[in-house]
């Protein structure tokens, strides 16, 4: 069997099942309509499929690069960084007593209720229906 024969054969059988859903439709219009209706939905649901998730990409963030600081930090000029500013100092183990009245806060009676309510729910949470 030759190339033109194979194409012949295809064309006939093509012809033929074109015949067949031909009368097939004239035959049963409410059928017809009814899987033509059911193939357009099937082939867009399949498109939104396919699109959908393509919408937006997700943001992959490079390597962080190492940075080597080759001098001092400079702090800008301007009026929102006082000229006594640090950019960086040495914690002391403790608080002396004037930061410790400048800083610390005791806790009130009801910051206390309201912290051990907090922590009541999330217990709750985590347990929820445990037996």
């Amino acid at each position: 069997m030759d190339i033109k024969g194979f194409f012949e054969g295809l064309k006939e059988k093509i012809v033929s099942l074109y015949q067949l859903i031909a009368d097939y439709c004239r035959d049963n219009k409410r059928n017809a309509i009814l899987f033509a209706s059911l193939g357009a939905c099937v082939l867009l649901l399949l498109i939104l499929l396919i699109c959908i998730p393509k919408g937006k990409k997700k943001f992959t963030a490079a390597a962080p690069r190492e940075i080597v600081l080759t001098e001092d930090l400079l702090i800008p000029n301007g009026p929102e960084f006082d000229k006594d500013y640090n950019i960086s100092r040495q914690t002391k183990d403790k608080w002396s007593d004037e930061q410790t009245e400048e800083w610390f806060e005791i806790p009130t009676e009801k910051d206390i209720s309201s912290l051990e309510k907090a922590n009541d729910n999330i217990v709750s949470d985590i347990t929820g229906a445990a037996p």
